[in-house]
């Protein structure tokens, strides 16, 4: 396979990998500020991770990352909103996923008991959380833009029109 050819096939996996994650946090977003049972799901989340005016809040990461997500959908703002992204999965990651890693392994054999969970195995469940993952991504996202479909292509032909 030529070189082109295999950079054209990367740059379309690329595109529809970006299209893919700006979907899901497009409608994650919008279930989580318009759909009543993951409202209360937010809400209860946030509420218990204890921040201040928890409707507030709920609501603000909701739009943002429906706005986000819209936006890295089309390929607006593309590092910008990818970045923004990774701002709201760290965040998750840090008050919420990151402490539902167990500190301990129980075995299958009672008689053996329970062991510490060693550093390797607690990275194990650290790259296994979805969150960890969206990070990357959106870090590729936010280093490449938008590639070679999206709104700022037009954009930027607008402004520069001899690229």
């Amino acid at each position: 396979m030529k070189q082109e050819n295999f950079n054209k096939v990367g740059d379309i996996f690329y595109v529809i990998c970006r299209l893919s994650i700006g979907l899901f946090f497009f409608i994650t977003g919008f279930n989580k500020l318009f759909h009543p049972v993951f409202q209360g799901y937010m809400l209860k989340t946030i509420t218990s991770l204890g921040f201040a005016n928890p409707q507030f809040m709920a609501n603000f990461v909701a739009a943002n990352e429906m706005i986000w997500g819209f936006f890295l959908l089309i390929g607006l703002f593309t590092r910008i909103s990818s970045f923004a992204l990774i701002v709201i999965m760290i965040v998750a990651l840090v008050t919420k996923d990151i402490h539902s890693i167990p500190t301990e392994l129980v075995a299958i054999d009672p008689k053996v008991g329970t062991r510490p969970i060693e550093n390797y195995t607690w990275l194990t469940y650290f790259f296994y959380l979805p969150q960890v993952l969206y990070i990357m991504i959106l870090g590729l996202f936010s280093l490449y833009g938008y590639k070679t479909f999206g709104v700022d292509r037009f954009l930027k032909k607008k402004i520069n029109p001899y690229r």
